[in-house]
């Protein structure tokens, strides 16, 4: 059977392949251009096969990965969707789905609203209390390449109480730039920010296994203090887009300090569509509390789907804050797409 292709077809997508479309041929060439690693050789032989048999699953998904290999995210994906739209138990199309959303940088249903709500709770040496958290986020999408989003962050520290509120865009004027903003602040604020805006832009370099270029910066004037972050990083892409290594540099400035500098390493993996699993370690200047203080952090955590529309996140993780005490918090949420 020509599923073997990809290696995890379903059932369910062969029934919604004529027979005619199973015969060897222009198929047969393009898949093997494809898997040799000539895309535009393999998209001309599936639009070629795709007119004749217009209803072919297998060769709109061949096809979806010929455009992805080439660069051209939203064929792609919309190549992808056709396919599970004829045939909704096709693995091997949402695999794609999900590789299309690692290259992006961006979640898996970006074209589709996402709600988060998110805990957290810490537990502290020294005898100091433990830390609580709760938050809420709303993603929506405002045009094929414009996200609007808002966040509200309860936090619960040495017997304090902050909430937190922040409001974003993310524009994508192109496949190789992101664009984002974002302004908030905490009313009567004991430890979070008063004040807070940023931005920041991602360019890919590369197409395939892409390599992108990120920067952000922020301003947030705290009670206690004024800070300035500057963040370059670069992501790399591997296996496709299903997996992909994050090094960020950390930059920060208090009032009139000095600049203060560290790192981030991290390394995320998509197994499966709705799957992701990340781990990663940081050590630099951290501005939780408001104060700038050296932090070494050690993390990781797992993504796993709950149905078409659900999904849940945990993850666990430990810091060594300087001249003060250590951490160790959990953090569990859910996120529904609508």
């Amino acid at each position: 059977m020509r599923f073997i292709a990809l290696g995890c077809g379903l059932a369910v997508a062969l029934a919604a392949v004529p027979v005619a479309a199973q015969a060897p041929g222009g198929y047969d060439a393009a898949v093997a251009a494809r898997q040799a690693g000539r895309p535009a050789e393999a998209k001309r032989l599936l639009e070629s096969w795709l007119a004749a048999r217009p209803g072919d699953a297998d060769a709109q998904l061949q096809l979806a990965y010929a455009e992805l290999a080439l660069g051209h995210l939203d064929a792609a994906q919309a190549g992808f969707e056709a396919v599970l739209r004829q045939a909704p138990d096709y693995a091997d199309a949402r695999e794609g789905l999900a590789a299309v959303a690692a290259r992006r940088g961006a979640p898996h249903d970006s074209h589709r609203g996402i709600f988060s709500l998110e805990g957290a709770l810490s537990d502290l040496t020294g005898g100091a209390r433990d830390w609580t958290e709760v938050a809420a986020d709303l993603q929506v999408p405002a045009g094929q390449r414009t996200t609007l989003g808002a966040r509200a962050a309860y936090y619960h520290r040495f017997g304090l109480d902050d909430v937190e509120l922040v409001g974003r865009v993310s524009l994508h004027p192109s496949d190789n730039i992101w664009l984002r903003a974002h302004l908030g602040g905490t009313p009567n604020a004991d430890f979070r920010p008063e004040i807070e805006v940023g931005g920041g832009i991602d360019v890919r370099l590369s197409q395939g296994n892409a390599t992108v270029l990120t920067l952000d910066g922020a301003y947030q004037r705290f009670p206690l203090q004024d800070v300035v972050t500057i963040n370059p990083g670069v992501v790399q892409y591997l296996a496709g887009g299903k997996g992909w290594i994050t090094l960020r540099g950390i930059g920060t400035v208090a009032d009139d300090g000095p600049l203060e500098v560290g790192g981030l390493l991290r390394g995320d993996y998509v197994p499966a569509a709705g799957w992701r699993v990340f781990g990663g370690v940081s050590n630099g200047p951290d501005t939780d509390l408001g104060v700038v203080t050296r932090v070494t952090g050690l993390f990781g955590g797992v993504e796993a789907p709950l149905g078409n529309r659900f999904g849940v996140t945990g993850s666990l993780s430990r810091e060594w804050r300087d001249g003060g005490f250590d951490r160790t918090e959990f953090r569990l949420g859910v996120k529904a797409h609508f």
